[in-house]
């Protein structure tokens, strides 16, 4: 038998072992990293085959018990591979595949589970929908030179001609709601999905395009407040990582689905309804969700084939926020044990860009502050000190002022905890300062903008964090909660005002288990300031009442006895007019409705 000849060796053929089995892969040579790469190759192979038996092994019982399964709320499979836990380790310290391989998809919240998605890129007739961040109906499919590399690194901006254009009146007083009235366009309802690729085809076409044009006009805006109020969305700070978020939701379907999940549940939230074509109060709750599962399915193939990077924590980190913002702990959770070991595997969030920490930091804060509890992220941003060109500027225009207003001074000193407040309340005087200065500035300076928006969100986490540390008595903790909301409301008076209202009655849990009158005085003042806040954020009619029956009895102990006195009051302890104004003056209006007539 003629011996076989030997192949020419290429400078590559360190890496041919892909194409060998288990029995020759693993024979030892003289290259230890060699060795050490085949090894890693063959373990993965083996957790492919694991995870592949696994998943047909709980395909097979879900059909088996599929009649048993219970129609009951939303809930998740509890997690498999917990037992790290009870060893000491973290619970996000397993594979972040295992995790979300757990959720059900045949539980009741994923009622429209669709079929598998391929990974291929998306249609170009579907591209051209995320062209334009802004365009209502889908242009010339646009041609796709390459795939955007990752959420790391920015990316070439093009702006659109939307996307450069004055914004819209982004004021503290929120947009009147669409009328109700039905709109005209061929209906696909999610109910009657049959043909996947066809049927899914339309809904995008059909829903993708007010989703974007919502996100990118109302969603984003109100998120970036302050910036928006000097320049359009174009020419802020987060321009170029904005656009290539859009752009990378065109380039496969688990970036997409994820944003259209986490853009339907936003609009739901904020609107009360969504604002789509041919769209029932049946529906609410089935687009998302019908978003959400095709998200998932996509994550899933992606983490499969060990393709995990900043793009697929994004993902991850959108469907995160979508149970933070319908207040679902249960669908939350797994993808955020999922979100930790990416981005820990990733080398921890400072790694993404500027505007996807702050992005992840601001619905961390947020979901902690819904619940007053503990953020779940650790506080990454660091904002530095004040710009010198803003210290300028402050000073210039007199605004600088050492310390804190005198009436919190006198009370801080009575309280045992003063020093756990003190250095926040004074770095809230900081930011309040810097408001003023940027709502007067002539021209946008990025910087001072990414001064003022992650001093915020370090001083809310900083707030929310408090209890882990410390053991905090009512009125301390009522002024922990109280600066809690006026940081959330300067930062951002829609989306800050949303969250707050959640936790709004668990300040007057607060104020309430106490001796009101005899815990406060002599610092009368203060109450009223705590009680303001309350007031302006909570969305409940009794909490309302309650609050501005305090607010009332205060402000006549104190001598306040107009819109215009209460503004003067709490302009000498912390108040942000640019922000709250509209808000405080909306509730003075019902403190004292006969001098907001006259």
């Amino acid at each position: 038998m003629p011996t076989k000849p030997k192949r020419p060796k290429s400078s590559d053929s360190q890496f041919l072992f892909v194409n060998e089995d288990a029995s020759t892969v693993t024979r030892a040579t003289k290259d230890a990293e060699l060795d050490r790469t085949k090894q890693s190759h063959v373990q993965r192979q083996n957790f492919a085959r694991r995870r592949q038996l696994r998943e047909q092994s709980v395909s097979l019982q879900q059909i088996e018990s599929q009649s048993s399964i219970s129609p009951s709320p939303a809930t998740t499979e509890p997690l498999t591979e917990t037992s790290s836990s009870s060893q000491g380790v973290a619970p996000y310290a397993g594979e972040y595949f295992d995790i979300l391989q757990n959720l059900n998809l045949n539980d009741a919240q994923f009622q429209t589970s669709p079929a598998p998605l391929s990974q291929e890129m998306l249609d170009p007739q579907l591209a051209a929908i995320f062209s334009n961040p802004f365009a209502s109906t889908t242009s010339t499919p646009p041609t796709l030179t390459r795939p955007v590399t990752g959420f790391e690194t920015s990316s070439s901006y093009h702006p659109s001609h939307y996307f450069e254009t004055t914004p819209p009146n982004y004021g503290v007083t929120p947009p009147p709601l669409p009328p109700r009235g039905p709109i005209t366009s061929p209906s696909v309802p999610v109910s009657r999905i049959s043909s996947p690729g066809a049927s899914t085809q339309r809904i995008l076409e059909q829903w993708a395009p007010p989703l974007i044009q919502h996100y990118n006009t109302v969603i984003i805006p109100e998120t970036f407040w302050k910036d928006v109020q000097k320049a359009p969305l174009g020419r802020t700070r987060h321009a170029l990582s904005i656009h290539a978020d859009m752009e990378a939701c065109m380039s496969e379907p688990a970036h997409m689905y994820s944003f259209l999940a986490s853009a339907a549940t936003q609009m739901l939230v904020r609107e009360g309804r969504l604002v789509l074509p041919n769209v029932s109060e049946g529906d609410y709750q089935r687009i998302p969700t019908f978003f959400k599962t095709k998200a998932i399915q996509a994550i899933r193939a992606k983490l499969a084939s060990g393709q995990v990077g900043h793009h697929i924590a994004v993902d991850v980190h959108r469907l995160y926020s979508t149970g933070i913002y319908t207040r679902n702990p249960e669908f939350a959770e797994p993808h955020l044990q999922a979100l930790l070991a990416i981005i820990e595997s990733l080398g921890g969030l400072s790694t993404f860009n500027d505007y996807q920490q702050e992005r992840m930091m601001l619905v961390d804060c947020m979901g902690a502050l819904m619940s007053l509890g503990v953020p779940r992220l650790l506080a990454t941003l660091d904002p530095g000190p004040l710009p010198h060109e803003a210290l300028l500027g402050i000073e210039s225009q007199g605004l600088f002022r050492f310390g804190l207003g005198p009436r919190f001074e006198a009370m801080l000193q009575t309280t045992d905890t003063s020093h756990l407040l003190a250095d926040t309340l004074l770095d809230m005087v900081h930011v309040s300062q810097m408001s003023i200065l940027l709502e007067d500035a002539a021209r946008y300076v990025p910087e001072h903008h990414k001064w003022f928006g992650w001093t915020c969100l370090t001083i809310l986490h900083r707030l929310l964090s408090m209890p882990l540390h410390y053991e905090l008595d009512g009125r301390v903790e009522s002024l922990r909660i109280a600066a809690a909301f006026w940081i959330t409301l300067t930062r951002a008076p829609h989306v800050g005002r949303r969250a707050a209202s959640q936790s709004a009655h668990s300040l007057r849990q607060s104020l309430d288990g106490n001796d009101v009158e005899m815990l406060w005085a002599p610092h009368t003042d203060c109450l009223l300031w705590v009680a303001v806040l309350g007031g302006v954020c909570t969305d409940n009619d009794d909490d309302l009442r309650w609050f501005l029956n305090i607010s009332k009895a205060a402000a006549a102990e104190l001598g306040v006895t107009s819109p215009e006195e209460l503004e003067g009051l709490l302009s000498q302890m912390l108040y942000d007019p640019p922000s709250q104004r509209s808000m405080v003056r909306q509730f003075a209006s019902k403190m004292w409705p006969s001098a907001m007539e006259s």
